[in-house]
């Protein structure tokens, strides 16, 4: 046995912030596009409501086309993913960014050249919404391509990270930019932002742009028939698990944040809205501060049953909310916002790993489809709560439902061994 002298030091286990996915060039090149992509899409969000109320409209108009917006995106979800199968995702990625600059800088002309209808400003905005739709299936499948596996992990955690950055950031900045311009200038700011997220993917290096290569066998014999998305989601328990667990999990937590939240500010612990931007900004600085973390879990081996626990974790911090005083429902919203990025980050990253090149864009746009498809019936169904029973009702509810979700797919071993 060596002495105690001579032996080697054991290396810290903890998680540690891991950056080695920038030292590849072509995943900077991506990183920088979404980034400089999501910050622009604060500008939209912050201007847009300004350009409606300047041009006459109300309320009305802006939640039409808060809708239409959001529709479009959900119809072209669907379509992202299987054209970045077909074609590949950086074309898609490419045509997403081109478009949409097009139509957003359509739109900061017709705001900067004088009094635009209504009418064309919601087209306008259809098409930003439909070229939004396309860009995040592609995103996601083409990552796996500019990384190695065990640099995956770390590297969608930093795509999470950088966009919770850009979420506190954006809107701060773009609101000064429309009091201090107007709501013209930030939507040409976010043009600018679509031009450079174009440049940085037009960079990307040639081999990384193509369709899935086909596996050929090596005696040179004809490969393999490919098995199709849905031969897969019969055949696969981790998928079917994970869009189950997707869908349940969200039916509640956007209308929690969207309707519960602000509800909870105000009636409940009488903190206006100064306090329910304190609320709000617990929740994604947790979030932010959890794609740090787990970009640090490079190493780790059961990802599937971390995520679920984390979920776990999340649905205890919720249930805490409503009777934990402002003081306690900043800490209790931090700690879910960091246990909502730990769980999202490692569920991506296991169904990345555990899925064919071939089908990664329609999968992407499944687990999409089913986190952004009932938002609609959880903004009703929290209003409807919130009305009936308060908004301390509704936090016990997505506890529930959260605590139910995860507590199953911990219980499936396809995705607790992922």
């Amino acid at each position: 046995m060596a002495d105690s002298a001579t032996r080697t030091p054991r290396r810290r286990s903890g998680p540690r912030l891991s950056l080695e996915p920038l030292r590849s060039r072509d995943y900077r090149l991506l990183f920088v596009a979404e980034s400089v992509s999501v910050f622009g899409d604060a500008f939209h969000a912050v201007a847009l409501p300004w350009l409606v109320y300047q041009v006459g409209g109300g309320a009305r108009e802006l939640g039409l086309l808060v809708a239409v917006y959001g529709l479009c995106r959900l119809a072209t979800t669907p379509l992202g993913g299987i054209l970045a199968d077909r074609v590949g995702p950086w074309h898609v990625m490419l045509v997403s960014d081109l478009g949409r600059l097009v139509f957003t800088a359509a739109i900061a002309v017709v705001a900067v050249a004088g009094d635009p209808d209504l009418v064309l400003i919601g087209a306008l905005v259809v098409g930003t919404g439909l070229g939004a739709g396309l860009f995040q299936p592609a995103a996601y499948a083409i990552t796996p391509r500019l990384l190695p596996a065990d640099q995956l992990a770390a590297g969608n955690a930093l795509h999470s990270t950088a966009g919770f950055a850009a979420g506190l950031v954006g809107p701060g900045v773009a609101g000064l930019l429309v009091v201090a311009l107007s709501p013209g200038v930030a939507f040409g700011v976010d043009a600018l932002t679509f031009a450079v997220s174009a440049v940085c993917l037009g960079a990307i290096g040639m081999h990384h742009r193509r369709v899935a290569p086909v596996a050929r066998p090596a005696d040179g014999a004809p490969p393999p028939p490919r098995s199709t998305f849905w031969q897969l989601l019969r055949g696969s328990p981790l998928l079917r698990t994970v869009l189950a667990v997707t869908a349940a999990a969200n039916l509640t937590v956007g209308g929690m944040i969207r309707v519960g939240l602000p509800s909870l500010a105000s009636a409940d612990l009488a903190a206006g809205a100064g306090g329910f931007g304190g609320l709000l900004a617990a929740f994604t600085g947790g979030s932010l501060a959890g794609g740090f973390f787990t970009a640090g879990l490079a190493r780790l081996r059961r990802r599937g049953a971390t995520a679920m626990l984390s979920g776990l974790v999340m649905a205890a911090a919720v249930a805490l909310v409503p009777f934990a005083g402002y003081a306690g429902a900043v800490v209790a919203l931090a700690v879910a916002g960091v246990a909502s990025t730990v769980t999202n980050v490692l569920i991506i990253t296991v169904v990345q790993q555990h899925t064919a090149a071939h089908l990664l864009g329609r999968v992407m746009s499944a687990i999409l489809f089913a986190a952004l498809g009932l938002f609609p019936l959880s903004g009703v169904a929290a209003g409807l709560v919130v009305d009936a029973y308060g908004s301390g009702v509704l936090f016990l509810a997505t506890a529930a439902t959260l605590g139910a979700a995860f507590s199953v797919g911990l219980s499936r071993r396809a995705l607790r061994e992922g």
